[in-house]
């Protein structure tokens, strides 16, 4: 059985980075900057930003294309 895809709010996926590694230097501004230019992905949700986990990982390894 496959697993749910992990979404989250903006702050949502900094918690998920935080519990990886608490002593990151990435913040909730620099997320909203990958965002807005078009680095990292996401799905809007009215005036949210939606983050799929898996693909904040794959980015975050350097391997997102």
């Amino acid at each position: 059985m496959e697993s749910a895809t992990r979404i989250r709010t903006i702050s949502g996926a900094l918690k998920w980075i935080k519990d990886q590694d608490p002593d990151t230097s990435i913040t909730e501004y620099q997320l909203r900057r990958w965002i807005a230019e078009n680095k990292l992905p996401c799905i809007k949700s009215g005036n949210k930003n939606l983050i799929n986990l898996e693909v904040l990982s794959e980015f975050l390894k350097g391997s997102f294309a």
